[in-house]
């Protein structure tokens, strides 16, 4: 089963500075993670990932749409996914500012609620997302409590970031290097 994720993000600034963030390789690492990014299409880089303690690694890109300075995909495999993941920047010019949008398609669920988990690597271990799905449970007091779901994903970067990780590094990371990137 997949899930994709969908953002949006307005800042007050014109497109061609947001286009800098998402494509310069100092600013990108200065919000997002380090990496070897070149804005060209067909180009492999990686991100490091050095921000989960105890997770070292690389996600395994490649830049597979260029429209400057509307639109860019890469695709989005770390070692712990089986498949890559499909990660898209749009960018709109709005009153104001620019209107950001955050797609990353084909995140692969890897085992269904209720279902049994399947490890398709003996290595490999499957990690967590939080659901915001809800049930109740009957109580002898006739309370109610919240029990909540958990969706399986099959990276513990990717669970990071759906567990608010974007939604921080865009709300919050990227504004700060927006502030200070310098004009040109």
């Amino acid at each position: 089963m997949l899930r994709d994720l969908k953002m949006e993000v307005f800042y007050p600034y014109p497109p061609q500075q947001i286009w800098r963030v998402l494509t310069n390789r100092r600013a990108l690492a200065a919000w997002l993670m380090e990496n070897n990014f070149e804005p060209f299409i067909g180009h492999k880089f990686q991100f490091y990932n050095s921000a989960l303690p105890g997770l070292a690694g690389s996600i395994d890109c490649e830049v597979i749409e260029l429209d400057e300075p509307r639109r860019l995909s890469y695709t989005w495999q770390d070692s712990m996914m089986s498949q890559p993941s499909i990660v898209t920047w749009t960018l709109e010019l709005v009153d104001g500012g620019t209107q950001l949008q955050l797609e990353h398609k084909g995140l692969r669920r890897a085992v269904g609620v209720g279902e049994p988990m399947r490890f398709s690597q003996p290595w490999r271990s499957e990690f967590m997302y939080k659901s915001t799905v809800v049930q109740t449970l009957p109580q002898i007091n006739r309370t109610s409590l919240p029990v909540e779901k958990y969706q399986v994903f099959d990276s513990l970067i990717l669970s990071s970031l759906l567990n608010g990780g974007w939604k921080y590094k865009l709300n919050e990371k990227l504004s700060q290097v927006l502030v200070n990137l310098p004009c040109t």
